[in-house]
């Protein structure tokens, strides 16, 4: 009979190695992961994706682009501010940058990722937008990536100075080729002429939600002789210098400056020009409502004389209230030849 050696319990627990730990989980890894199995890639040489309507609240459209974050179009975009969009119609979108909010910021316009000269070809020959990294700043203008090297004016940069234009640089724009010769490899974007497009899209639909009689906000843009300019996020609205107060205005300059934030009451739109006229003094209550409260026959008043005329003198009692003194009572039983010598 063998006689084996029976290990200790004992003995054996104290000299089993301890586990190892395993490694705590990244988070940021996982969500990596995930991102990566739960999205699609868009098809080569594109960056257009179908949009899925999820919901929409009062000023945007969420849409499910195949990604873990949903996209965001304002109302705005969609005919008519998005009235017949339902949950689960699709509409073809572009990925334009992600908001502080996380979402997918989401263009209709249609935008292409060329990969190679035919894909180039088929951009320039459609007038298809293409996207593109700005690489460099050079002389006149920028360098940019579309798949090869292009070249783009500054004055076709949609920026405004040398400081702005360094700032693209690294960044992932949208542009059109406007000269595209495959022999020279001679390629040239224009980054502005898609960025008016927008703005004027954007404009329409903004339009389409307003209608007359509305309070909107609005910045000054300039001012003229006869009124201002007002810029409704796109769209100039004309506010009339007798539309401004219900007193006399001289001179616009004497109640607006240039880049003040108004509001305003939209008081007629052009469905032809689609020309806006506001007005601001419509917001406060027409004087003339409290006269019969405030004035009665035979009470004595003090005014301002605002104008003269050949037959008599208008005076201001207050803001947009003015009497008319005729020359015939002006003097009693002398007569006047004009206001101006009684």
């Amino acid at each position: 009979m063998t006689n084996e050696a029976v290990p200790d319990p004992q003995s054996t627990a104290e000299n089993t190695p301890e586990p190892t730990p395993e490694p705590a989980e990244d988070f940021a890894a996982i969500l990596s992961e995930f991102e990566h199995t739960h999205t699609h890639k868009p098809e080569s040489g594109t960056r257009q994706l179908q949009g899925t309507v999820v919901s929409l609240n009062a000023e945007q459209v969420f849409l499910d682009v195949g990604y873990k974050m949903e996209g965001v179009l304002p109302r705005s975009a969609f005919t008519s501010n998005a009235e017949n969009v339902k949950p689960g119609d699709t509409v073809p979108v572009s990925i334009t940058g992600r908001n502080e909010e996380g979402y997918y910021e989401l263009s209709l316009f249609r935008v292409a990722q060329p990969r190679d000269w035919s894909a180039l070809e088929a951009a320039f020959a459609d007038k298809l937008a293409v996207v593109g990294t700005v690489t460099a700043v050079v002389k006149g203008g920028l360098s940019v990536d579309v798949g090869v090297r292009a070249f783009m004016p500054a004055s076709r940069s949609g920026t405004r100075d040398a400081a702005e234009l360094e700032k693209l640089v690294g960044t992932e724009i949208n542009c059109r080729i406007t000269k595209l010769d495959v022999t020279q490899e001679d390629v040239v974007v224009d980054r502005r002429i898609v960025l008016e497009e927008q703005a004027r899209a954007a404009a329409q639909g903004r339009l389409a939600t307003m209608k007359e009689g509305d309070t909107v906000t609005g910045t000054v843009r300039s001012l003229m002789t006869y009124g201002a300019f007002v810029d409704l996020g796109g769209i100039d609205g004309l506010l009339h210098v007798s539309d401004m107060a219900w007193g006399h205005v001289h001179k616009p300059e004497d109640m607006l400056s240039v880049g003040q934030e108004i509001q305003v009451r939209i008081l007629k739109i052009d469905p032809d020009t689609k020309k806006m006229s506001l007005g601001l003094k419509q917001l406060e209550p027409e004087p003339w409502e409290t006269v019969p409260a405030k004035y009665q026959l035979g009470q004595r008043v003090t005014g301002t004389v605002t104008r003269l005329t050949d037959f008599g003198a208008f005076i201001e009692l207050e803001p947009g209230i003015e009497g008319l003194i005729h020359i015939s009572e002006m003097a009693g039983a002398k007569r006047c030849a004009t206001p101006a010598i009684c």
